[in-house]
């Protein structure tokens, strides 16, 4: 049996995997998805939300015996790789979904604008409450473009404003200790929040062992959580 940790990307919580945990666990597996700080059931200012504290509430999650697999969705791959250099040891592999998979002393801002994707123009960037939010008319051509009426309306009424800060910290990473762990990518074809050409630059530029494609939008978790299922326990398995 594995153990699995499952972190959203932005503006998400722990709710857009509701349909992966069942099937995780169908398959006679551990899994948790968590509310980083700020989300969810983890209420907090976006000002004083940092990676650190999104990293610590991270490593709190990890089971208390033996390793993970953390599998993780869009902007906080950052999440993911910190956490993987704070505790190689904790962790079996670390399973990008159209995520920040950044090299060492990068930061999300390196990469953005993303203009293959619905992103530039669309967002809301307060410099004072330090959050970004995403404009509710793209909801569904950005992040639910082959989502149910029934998936669109739930995540319209639990997406919240996104702490900035983490995306501006460069990520400390050494090969000594994130190069430990071994990293594998899925690619979702049909992106339109995380460009298929930035994914490809991202992959590019960092090492993996595996790579999967899913002709899927941004939000697979909810249109094909079978076939995106599949792909994470087959890559949780790869040696």
């Amino acid at each position: 049996m594995k153990h699995f940790l499952f972190l959203h990307g932005s503006w998400h919580g722990a709710w857009c995997w509701h349909k992966i945990l069942p099937r995780i666990e169908a398959a006679g597996h551990a899994a948790v998805a968590i509310d980083l700080p700020g989300r969810g059931r983890s209420p907090a200012v976006p000002a004083f939300v940092s990676l650190g504290r999104m990293v610590d509430a991270a490593q709190a999650a990890l089971p208390r015996h033996g390793k993970a697999v953390l599998v993780v969705h869009s902007r906080n791959g950052i999440v993911a790789s910190a956490l993987a250099e704070r505790v190689p040891d904790r962790i079996e592999r670390t399973i990008y979904l159209a995520s920040f998979m950044l090299p060492a002393r990068r930061r999300v801002l390196d990469y953005l604008p993303d203009r293959d994707s619905m992103m530039p123009g669309n967002i809301e960037i307060s410099r004072t409450g330090l959050w970004d939010w995403l404009d509710p008319k793209v909801y569904r051509e950005a992040l639910y473009a082959d989502c149910t009426e029934d998936d669109i309306r739930l995540s319209r009424s639990l997406l919240v404003r996104e702490p900035i800060r983490p995306a501006l910290t460069r990520l400390p990473l050494t090969d000594e200790r994130y190069g430990r762990v071994p990293r594998a990518y899925i690619r979702l074809t049909e992106d339109c929040a995380v460009s298929l050409r930035l994914q490809d630059r991202l992959l590019s530029e960092s090492a993996t062992d595996r790579v999967e494609s899913l002709a899927a939008s941004h939000s697979a978790y909810f249109s094909q959580p079978d076939g995106l299922t599949r792909k994470i326990l087959a890559l949780a398995d790869a040696r």
